[in-house]
This record gives structure tokens, C-alpha cells and sequence, in this order.
């Protein structure tokens, strides 16, 4: 029998090291057609918010996949706290 909700729970966190590849890469491709430094380029709001949002889903999936409550809470803190990281990096953004 296949357990969907392990599939689904599993699969958030390969979409969010998804996300982080392509946001990595992306910037590492900007910064050199830029002349600048990839570290630079990281500091921006768009690699920011890209980046916390790759965070937020890996740390949202092992926040499910988690069966103890105490590490699903510290999990869950930091689902928030990339949560709430993503939304400062988009108000960046838009101001």
C-alpha cells in the first residue's frame, strides 16, 4: 500500500531543494553577467525571498514528517521564521 501522505510530505522537501538550486543558480548566472560577487547578488530581495522560500518548504516537510512533538515544534519555528523571513524579503522587494 503507498502512503500518499508520505509521498506528498516527501516531496515538499525535494521541491524545496528545488527551489534552492535554480534561486542558487540563477544568482550564480546574474552575478557573472553582472560583474558582480555571488555573495552580493545573494544579499538582493528576489535571491532572498527564493531562497526562504526553498527553507519553508523544506522545513514545513519535516515538520510533517516529524513524530516526536518536540522536534515537529523546533521544526515548526523555523517553518515560521522562514515564513516571516520570505515576507521581510518581499516587502524588500516591492519598495
Amino acid at each position: 500500500m503507498i502512503d500518499w501522505a508520505g509521498v506528498a510530505f516527501n516531496a515538499l522537501w525535494v521541491l524545496g531543494a528545488a527551489v534552492i538550486l535554480a534561486a542558487l543558480s540563477q544568482s550564480s548566472y546574474d552575478a557573472r553577467q553582472q560583474g558582480r560577487r555571488l555573495r552580493e547578488r545573494l544579499d538582493d530581495p528576489g535571491p532572498q525571498m527564493a531562497l526562504s522560500g526553498g527553507m519553508l518548504l523544506i522545513s514545513l516537510s519535516l515538520a510533517l514528517l516529524e513524530t516526536t512533538l518536540w522536534r515537529r515544534l523546533i521544526w515548526g519555528l523555523l517553518t515560521a521564521l522562514n515564513a516571516w523571513q520570505m515576507v521581510v524579503a518581499w516587502q524588500q522587494m516591492r519598495s
